[in-house]
Order: C-alpha cells, then sequence, then structure tokens
C-alpha cells in the first residue's frame, strides 16, 4: 500500500434517519468494505460516520463535516433516505461547494440516470458494488484536473458527459471477494453499536454481521438485490470467513454473528467446511441468518451441523399464502413446499423467522388474509409482515412503471419503508392495507405461545425500547 503524498479526507456516511425508520442498527458493512478499499489505494484518511448509530440530526451532521473537513463524502442510500440524502448535500456544498458528493447503494443502483438527474448537487453516483471503482474515482479526484477525461474507465460509475448526457458505465462485479479484504472493523466500531439488530433479539453481545457470499440467481419479481450485487453467486473463501470471524471475537469482543447473505446456504459444501470450521477452533460464538435465506437450498443434515456450530436461528422469505401470489412473484415456491422445509429447520431444532409481503399487485383482501393465516399455521418463532415496495430496478416496479399503474414522479420515495403503505392493490385502499398489517401482527404475536417467547427472550432493558418503537412504527399511521 502506497501512501499518498496529498491524501484527500474522505468521509463516508450512512444518512440521518428518522427515529421511526431506525428499528434496526447493526454496521453498514459496505461503507466498511469502501473504507478497506480506499485504505488499500493510499488514501488513508477515511471516516465513517453513522448518523444512526450515533442518532445524528442535521445540525449535528453539519458541525461533523465542518469539523471533519472532508474532500469527498460518500453516501449509502436506500429509496426511504433520498429526502435526507437531498438535504445532506445541500448541507455540504453550502459549507463547502468543492467537497465532491458520491452516492451508490439500491437507489442510485435501481436508478441510475435519474439519481443524478434528480440531485444536481451530487457529483457523482455508482451503480452497483463500489470496491473496485470508487477508489479510481479518488485517485482521479485527486490529480484536480482532467476530472471528466476516462472517466468511462471506472467500473460502474454514474456521471454526467454533458449538461444533458448521464453515463452509467458498466458494472464489474468482482470474483475475488477475499482480496477486497475486511471492512474497516476499527472505523465500524461493532462493540458499541445498541442493541438492535435485524430481529431485535439476539443470544449473546455485542454482536457483528458479515457477509460471505454476494449475488442472486433467482428471479423474485419484489426483490433488488441482484442490481447492486448481480445474478452469479460469489463466494469468500471459508477460510477467510472464518479469519475475519476470529478477527471480530478476540479484537472487538464479539460473540455473536449474523450472517446477512441472501443465499449463504445454496452451496451445501460450502456451509458443511464453514461449521466443521468454526467448530474446530478454540472460542465459541452464536451465529445467525436474519436476512433471509432460500428455504429450498436446506435439509436436515446441513441444519443439524449449523445448530451444531452455534446457529440458532434462521429467517426465512415466504412471502405468501396463496401459490396464485408465489407464482406471480417469481418465488420458485409452493405452499407443500414450504411447510415441509419449516418443519425440517424445526425439526433441527433452530428457531425459525418468517418473512411475508402483504398487497403484493394483483392481491386481494383474501389473499391477504389467506397469508396471515398461514404464517400462524407454520408453528414459526417470530413474523415481519412488510406492506408491498416497488423497489427501483425490480422486475416488478419496472411493470408498475409500464403499465401507468404508478408514476414515479409521484412515488413518495421516503415511504419506501416497510411500515408505511406507499403502494396498495386496486381493489384494496392503502388504509385498508394498513390496517391489514396491524392486524397480521395482532394476531400472529398475541398468542399465548408467541407471546411467552418473546417475554422470554428479552435481555436488556434497551431491547424493550426498540421494540417499542416497532409497535408503534407498525401501528401508528
Amino acid at each position: 500500500m502506497k501512501k499518498l503524498k496529498k491524501p484527500l479526507k474522505v468521509l463516508l456516511v450512512r444518512p440521518v434517519t428518522p427515529k421511526e425508520k431506525a428499528l434496526s442498527i447493526s454496521p453498514p458493512i459496505g461503507l466498511g468494505y469502501l473504507a478497506t478499499a480506499s485504505r488499500k489505494a493510499g488514501f488513508l484518511d477515511v471516516e465513517i460516520l453513522d448518523c444512526i448509530k450515533k442518532n445524528i440530526d442535521f445540525d449535528e451532521f453539519s458541525k461533523k463535516v465542518e469539523l471533519i473537513s472532508p474532500d469527498v463524502v460518500g453516501f449509502q442510500i436506500f429509496s426511504h433516505d433520498l429526502q435526507s440524502f437531498e438535504k445532506s448535500l445541500e448541507i455540504i456544498k453550502k459549507i463547502n461547494p468543492k467537497i465532491v458528493t458520491v452516492a451508490g447503494g439500491p437507489h442510485p443502483s435501481g436508478l441510475p440516470e435519474e439519481t443524478l438527474r434528480n440531485f444536481p448537487k451530487l457529483d457523482f453516483a455508482f451503480k452497483g458494488e463500489g470496491e473496485i471503482g470508487f477508489p479510481l474515482l479518488l485517485k482521479k479526484i485527486n490529480k484536480k484536473k482532467d476530472l471528466k477525461n476516462s472517466l468511462e474507465k471506472i467500473p460502474g460509475l454514474i456521471w454526467r458527459k454533458n449538461l444533458n448526457e448521464v453515463v452509467v458505465n458498466q458494472q464489474i462485479f468482482p470474483e475475488d471477494l477475499d482480496g477486497l479484504g475486511f471492512p474497516s472493523w476499527d472505523l465500524l466500531k461493532p462493540q458499541e453499536y445498541p442493541q438492535a439488530p435485524m430481529g431485535i433479539f439476539f443470544k449473546n453481545l455485542p454482536i457483528a454481521s458479515i457477509m460471505a457470499t454476494r449475488g442472486c440467481p433467482f428471479e423474485c419479481t419484489y426483490c433488488a438485490g441482484k442490481t447492486v450485487t448481480g445474478r452469479k453467486i460469489r463466494t469468500r473463501g471459508v477460510d477467510n470467513v472464518i479469519s475475519e470471524i476470529e478477527l471480530l471475537y478476540r479484537k472487538y469482543g464479539i460473540r455473536e454473528i449474523h450472517i446477512y447473505d441472501d443465499n449463504f446456504t445454496m452451496n451445501k459444501k460450502y456451509v458443511r467446511e464453514f461449521c466443521e470450521k468454526l467448530l474446530s477452533k478454540d472460542f465459541k460464538v452464536s451465529w445467525c441468518c436474519p436476512n433471509g435465506i432460500r428455504l429450498d437450498t436446506l435439509d436436515l443434515e446441513i441444519l443439524r451441523l449449523m445448530k451444531k456450530s452455534g446457529c440458532y436461528y434462521i429467517s426465512v422469505g415466504i412471502e405468501s399464502g396463496s401459490n396464485k401470489t408465489l407464482t406471480r412473484m417469481k418465488k420458485g415456491l409452493s405452499i407443500k413446499v414450504i411447510k415441509r422445509q419449516v418443519n425440517l429447520i424445526k425439526k433441527a431444532g433452530l428457531g425459525v423467522n418468517g418473512f411475508f409481503i402483504l398487497g403484493y399487485p394483483g392481491e386481494t383482501e383474501k389473499d391477504i388474509k389467506k397469508t396471515i393465516r398461514f404464517a400462524k399455521s407454520l408453528g414459526l418463532k417470530r413474523a415481519a409482515f412488510s406492506n408491498f415496495l416497488p423497489l427501483p430496478g425490480t422486475e416488478i416496479y419496472k411493470n408498475l412503471i409500464r403499465s401507468g399503474e404508478i408514476k414515479e414522479e409521484e412515488i413518495n420515495w421516503e415511504m419506501l419503508f416497510h411500515t408505511d403503505v406507499p403502494y396498495s392493490p386496486s381493489s384494496i385502499s392503502k388504509k385498508r392495507l394498513k390496517n391489514l398489517q396491524r392486524r397480521a401482527y395482532i394476531e400472529f404475536n398475541l398468542r399465548p405461545e408467541v407471546l411467552f417467547n418473546i417475554l422470554k427472550e428479552i435481555k436488556t432493558l434497551e431491547q424493550v425500547k426498540f421494540l417499542f418503537r416497532r409497535f408503534i412504527s407498525v401501528f401508528s399511521g
């Protein structure tokens, strides 16, 4: 790693977020990977500012930017962040118009041209993974001349060729994930995060999240994951993953690992090797898969080995209790397969959390009530009921735009959050859909066995506070 003579100051930001949308807080490992990539390229003066973790408002954000005085500010952006993002850009450019602003994440990946057109104070953005392209952009910025020259060579870069033309460069999906290094955990400080990971519940503290694989080959119409990580599954070496867990355990005191992959269990040989190597270590961590893995990738042997190595629960994307809706979603699962696989997980002694979508295009109230009944019948430990979100870049989003059922200029991006109702099918009003979501949570959680499990798993006062906030988020509005 060669240290540059005049290094840039780089600030990587997870934006200011209203409390009602800060319902789970885990380290933004995407920013952690960008920090590592920047450092490897010689840009050593990097900071990560997680506004959710630190509960930072816009006044405090402004003070932080003034204090740090960065040359480049990069944001991780989801669609519901856009209002906050716009205000943050205004603050930055008011402090110093010469600060270069960059955005990446799901929203710029789903709507690349529109992102740059809609935010005149945004200088650049990235489509997809940025570990290769972002350091190349920093090198261009560092030269302080000919910034528009050769930008087409930077993978995934979204840039203005002139006033009327936005260019989106071809993405690159790095095959050698080990070569990217670990996220910059020294900047993320995982041991300092609040007790509010995805799912709220946990076995041990502190917690860190990791990713072992990237990419998804499946066709689910509602999922935007492929816009960022592509279709091909790429894996880190098992030894590389275990080394990261050991680093987190020994250096940062981490005692639980959350694997955020969508397809961690796709390759059973890979999972088997992971579990066996974790078991061979002289330290123990609990772990889980809270982000949702494919049900049809699981068998009893692999589930039992996962449990033996410290796994205690997994989340699965079930989505609907209607075969008709599952087919329209291109989920590739049936009610029969879902029942069989959920029973398999329970047989292995693991807790199961199910994800469900309410109000998918074409659904009726009857379909939604069928989903609620189905969720209650499966013996799940927990369930999350999200209202359908027309996420940019997804197949269903494109279909809804094409048909005229939704118009991009009329979307309230701030409402693209799972407890809000940005869309409802033609046969159901938004108000009624919100009431059905409330009904789903009440009917599922107020059963004695579920309520008992919730109360049994509460360990801290902070957990209670976050549970209350989630309750308010679902039942308000």
